[in-house]
């Protein structure tokens, strides 16, 4: 076990408890740790603008102001894939990202004050690579969370409002699948790549507006769960 935090002197124990919270959200200092390719693009997802997220300085819900590029998990598990498990170490300790440099987690003083500065974008990754983040933009715009936001709170107006708001989210999902399966196959992405390229798939953020998509003989039905 390891020893606690003397909070006289202070020092991380090195006990990986902050790693298997959860990766790091990168800001634009970590930008050669992708460049050079220490850290793939297959290791990373998008949270899009607009997407409900948990800030976990303010330990609250909120919606991300813009894109936040997070270090994945490894499967089901939050924990950083970069760590290992039976010696908590980090295998790209000497190059960590700065979220993982500034952290303390006996002062969160450092760590709040970087938190939504100079975050990484796909912008500042993939801007320059023709062709690719024109499809991006494309897909961010079709796929805004602001309209579904204002498409789910259509779900409660008259029967033709909601089956109006069904429709277009229903549109949005078939454009959201398609593009992901026609980048694919084309040989112009690997799946693993996606959820950076893409951010997550609407299916699995739909629910954060209380939307929970099923696919049912080939065919997309959308359920709306209305908190009471």
């Amino acid at each position: 076990m390891m020893a606690p935090i003397n909070p006289t002197d202070p020092t991380c124990q090195k006990c990986g408890t902050c790693c298997r919270k959860g990766g790091p959200a990168l800001h634009r200092e970590d930008r050669p740790l992708i460049m050079d390719g220490l850290i793939p693009a297959e290791a990373l997802y998008t949270i899009r603008t607009g997407e409900p997220v948990r800030d976990n300085v303010e330990q609250r819900l909120s919606t991300a102001p813009g894109d936040i590029i997070k270090i994945r998990g490894r499967g089901a598990d939050w924990c950083c894939r970069f760590l290992e498990d039976e010696s908590a170490r980090c295998t790209i300790y000497d190059r960590r990202p700065v979220e993982c440099r500034t952290l303390q987690c006996w002062d969160t003083h450092a760590i709040e004050a970087l938190y939504h500065r100079d975050r990484l974008t796909r912008q500042d990754l993939l801007e320059e690579v023709e062709g690719l983040w024109e499809l991006i933009s494309d897909h961010d715009q079709r796929c805004a969370y602001h309209t579904i936001r204002d498409l789910a709170g259509g779900l409660s107006a008259d029967r033709s409002g909601k089956a109006n708001a069904f429709a277009a989210i229903t549109d949005m999902v078939k454009y959201d699948e398609s593009l992901r399966k026609l980048l694919v196959e084309n040989g112009h992405a690997p799946a693993a790549m996606l959820d950076f390229l893409l951010g997550r798939p609407l299916i699995e953020t739909l629910p954060g507006f209380h939307i929970k998509v099923e696919h049912t003989a080939g065919h997309i039905r959308l359920v709306h769960s209305i908190l009471t």
